[in-house]
């Protein structure tokens, strides 16, 4: 009874599993009818080429498997989805965990071993080297006499494991075994392009860390040629970047950089970060041996950005933030120095954690006791500069809360204004004389007049000008005192001087008012023109812009138009309100 429970309950458990797998997932219309193995060659095809479209066929292989109940498909796809989404520097855990789970009562010549092999290369790549050894030596026992492909790439994986852990000399026998029995499969009809390929990188980069880099360039030159043989281009830019690194370290800077700067774009399209922060490295220290200080130091940037981008963190790149504490030392600038010497500090603590298996001691220009020195004395000259800075900030405070002080007092204002503009009828286009000094005036200015223009002339251009308000003829666009002296018999001079004779103001202070009057009348009678934009209601009243319009408007009414809509518009629901 008891076994009959754990048999369904593991049951239920693989459904869960499945079915959480690719939620939301669809699979394309141009995949549907594709088989298992087009599935899988499509995703070898692109795999560590474009790693997005190799998660897609890894779902797609998923999908079909849980709907065609298929295990062999379902472990596939969960195999490819971690492996595909690690690649992305997304986490790949769930779907490794969920193979594991329901791959653990399995005993074939692929699994649970491969389930092992999978979580094991996600944990190296998190830096748990110890965790990820763990897999691989379970995975290496359950291989042995069963599956020579998977126990010989168990070989390759330990390999990569000491070289993390910069046990290089003794990676490298690992990678030849690895190497050689690849070479061999390729002479059967078992052979495995995509491995054998893969095998020389290893072995090149190999070589590479145990500083054999004219070894390392010959196994490049192979790998570059076999990918072109095969038309596999899985490892290219791997090789290339190899070449980069090999070129850099023998001294042949112009070739390094080509190298490297030839594969960036394809790095940035796979979203690669921790090899686009190793490329950014090593572009600075070539701009840096090439004494290029400030595209070294642009480059060192980029690299850290990308070194914790997955809160990753790549040792090579250490001495990077070395250089960049230096050159902004050099330069005074204390909040980058100690923003880098932060970043050094944590970098040396991932190291430390990480290499579980280091026995050789790092010396470091900056040992820990010698940046805590450092890292207090930039912080003491900050404080220094903190305290200028807090009196900066208050009196920037009180400079701003004054602002806004007038601000708002200046809103008041026209608010105020607003409301005392629907009071009135309007503006009066002839102010009434308001005492006997102001006639006075207003009679010399008038006897003035009338020495220059006739009685006739005036009353007739009067009538005129009556005629242009009462026809509105003032909305017209571009009206100048030019085009309206023609348009009613005139000359400009005389037109001017009859105006300021008749209506005690200049030209374009007499527009101004007319289209300003008539739009505060408008404004008030028409409901729909207060939902029209202040750019429109201008245009309609023959302005070129909101802006000159606006400026009219405050201008003669002491307030701006959007402020005297809203009046009106609070007024009408206030009215309607008390009718309720």
């Amino acid at each position: 009874m008891q076994k009959l429970y754990l048999t369904f309950l593991l049951s239920f458990l693989q459904s869960l599993y499945f079915s959480q797998s690719t939620k939301g997932f669809h699979i394309p219309d141009s995949l549907k009818n594709k088989n298992f193995d087009q599935l899988k060659k499509s995703y070898d095809r692109v795999f560590k080429i474009d790693n997005k479209k190799a998660e897609l066929y890894a779902n797609t292989i998923l999908s079909k498997g849980k709907k065609e109940k298929n295990n062999n498909f379902i472990y596939e796809g969960y195999y490819k989805l971690a492996y595909a989404r690690g690649l992305n520097s997304e986490n790949g855990h769930p779907f490794a965990d969920s193979l594991l789970r329901i791959t653990q009562n399995i005993n074939n010549n692929e699994y649970p071993a491969k389930a092992h092999i999978i979580k094991g290369i996600l944990l190296n790549n998190d830096f748990k080297y110890k965790e990820a050894l763990d897999h691989y030596i379970l995975a290496q026992h359950l291989s042995k006499n069963k599956n020579p492909d998977q126990f010989f790439y168990l070989k390759k994986l330990m390999g990569i494991l000491k070289t993390a852990t910069d046990e290089n000399e003794e990676a490298l026998p690992l990678f030849l075994e690895y190497y050689q029995y690849e070479k061999e499969k390729m002479q059967t009809n078992n052979k495995d392009v995509k491995s054998y390929i893969g095998s020389i990188f290893s072995l090149s980069n190999s070589y590479s860390k145990n500083k054999k880099y004219q070894q390392s360039k010959i196994y490049n030159k192979i790998g570059i040629a076999e990918c072109k043989k095969y038309n596999d281009y899985t490892h290219y830019t791997h090789f290339v970047m190899s070449e980069g690194i090999a070129e850099y370290y023998l001294k042949n800077y112009s070739a390094a950089a080509s190298n490297l700067m030839g594969i960036e774009k394809n790095l940035l399209e796979n979203k690669n970060y921790a090899n686009l922060s190793i490329l950014y490295y090593y572009l600075g220290k070539i701009n840096y041996e090439t004494k290029k200080e400030n595209d070294a130091v642009g480059y060192f940037i980029k690299s850290d950005s990308l070194s914790f981008a997955s809160n990753d963190f790549v040792p090579i790149t250490r001495d990077g933030y070395e250089i960049l504490i230096d050159y902004f030392r050099k330069r005074g600038d204390n909040e980058s120095q100690l923003k880098f010497i932060d970043k050094l500090f944590y970098a040396d603590s991932i190291i430390n954690n990480s290499k579980q298996y280091l026995s050789k001691e790092i010396y470091e220009k900056y040992d820990t006791p010698l940046l805590l020195d450092k890292k207090e004395e930039v912080i003491h000259n900050l404080n220094n500069k903190n305290i200028i800075l807090y009196w900066c900030l208050f009196i920037g405070l009180v400079i701003i809360l004054f602002l806004i002080y007038v601000y708002r007092r200046r809103i008041g204002q026209y608010q105020k204004q607003a409301d005392l503009l629907l009071e009135t009828s309007g503006i009066q286009l002839i102010q009434p004389i308001p005492n006997n000094k102001t006639r006075e005036q207003n009679n010399s200015v008038e006897e003035k007049a009338k020495n220059i223009l006739s009685d006739a002339k005036l009353q007739d251009l009067k009538m005129k000008l009556e005629q242009f308000e009462n026809n509105k003829e003032f909305l017209r666009k571009n009206i100048t005192s030019d085009s309206l002296a023609k348009n009613l018999g005139t000359n400009r001079d005389y037109l001017s001087k009859s105006v300021n004779e008749l209506k005690s103001k200049n030209f374009s202070q007499y527009l101004n008012e007319l289209r300003i009057n008539y739009i505060i009348e408008e404004l008030k009678n028409n409901k729909k023109l207060r939902k029209y934009t202040i750019s429109s209601i201008a245009d309609d009243i023959g302005y070129n812009s909101s802006e000159s319009f606006s400026n009219a408007f405050k201008k003669i009414t002491g307030t701006l138009p959007s402020y005297y809509i809203k009046s009106l518009q609070d007024n009408t629901a206030k009215n309607s309100t008390d009718n309720d």
